[in-house]
């Protein structure tokens, strides 16, 4: 059920989400003004000087919280990153095996080539959509495999043959480890644990706001405008957490720039 409503969620354009999600928490917060606040009011207004009591409270729970808002921000952007690196890496090592190969001796050459635009057309035109879903196909691994198969076939008669042999086996050792870094992007995410711990820490820092005892307007002013940099910030960590599903998901572009300078057709 929550992968169904990930895919919903992450299949809106990223402008979309983040606009939804601020509105969310701005219209809780908004929502408690009129539901909740009557009622804090009455429990805060007997204590003298609330609001300074009310406002430290918050400015102490808003470092620790920051703090961790700060830290998984930190963390979604380290994956995000190494999710890039991973998939630039795999198309360096794909171009590079394909400009190896084509100094294999015929029929050989123009095979493994052949299979290498395959891979590379299935990646961008099948994996990726998939990956946005969250899910992995094994066409990839099939295809790889065929490949692997007719690099063995090869058997060297002179050095030089050797040595291709070893630069071509290097660089599709490099691929396939690379590929497999990028499908463990693919199921990337922040832990549901501390996923509790944001949305908890959200509420507190709400209700904190509803305790104030300030003019109406200018409640659901400053209500209004911590509650959407707070959407914004939450945003930008599920949306970095799982950068291969989400609106600012990884591109396929290092695969189509390959594809297209060295692999398609004139």
């Amino acid at each position: 059920m929550r992968g169904a409503h990930d895919r919903v969620l992450f299949s809106l354009p990223t402008a979309t989400l983040a606009i939804l999600c601020s509105l969310f928490f701005v219209a809780i917060s908004w929502l408690g003004l009129f539901l909740v606040r009557p009622f804090l009011r009455i429990w805060v207004r007997s204590q003298p000087g609330a609001n300074e009591l009310i406002g430290q409270a918050s400015s102490d729970f808003s470092l620790f919280y920051g703090l961790v808002l700060g830290l998984l921000s930190v963390a979604a952007y380290q994956n995000s990153e190494e999710v890039k690196r991973s998939i630039n890496l795999e198309a360096a090592s794909l171009a590079s095996l394909y400009r190896t190969v084509a100094f294999y001796p015929e029929p050989l050459g123009s095979e493994l080539q052949y299979l290498l635009r395959d891979y590379t057309l299935y990646v961008i035109h099948k994996d990726w959509p998939t990956h946005r879903e969250g899910r992995v196909q094994h066409g990839g691994l099939m295809r790889l495999q065929a490949i692997e198969q007719n690099l063995l076939t090869f058997e060297p008669a002179t050095r030089t043959q050797e040595i291709l042999q070893t630069q071509a086996l290097g660089n599709f050792s490099e691929l396939a480890n690379q590929r497999e870094q990028r499908l463990i992007g693919v199921r990337a995410t922040i832990p549901g644990v501390l996923w509790y711990v944001v949305g908890i820490g959200a509420i507190i820092h709400i209700m904190l706001l509803w305790m104030l005892d300030m003019r109406f307007f200018t409640h659901v002013l400053l209500g209004g405008l911590v509650s959407f940099f707070l959407g914004v910030m939450i945003f930008i960590i599920a949306a970095m957490g799982n950068p291969m599903r989400s609106g600012v998901m990884v591109s396929p572009d290092a695969y189509v720039t390959a594809y297209d300078l060295l692999m398609k057709p004139d």
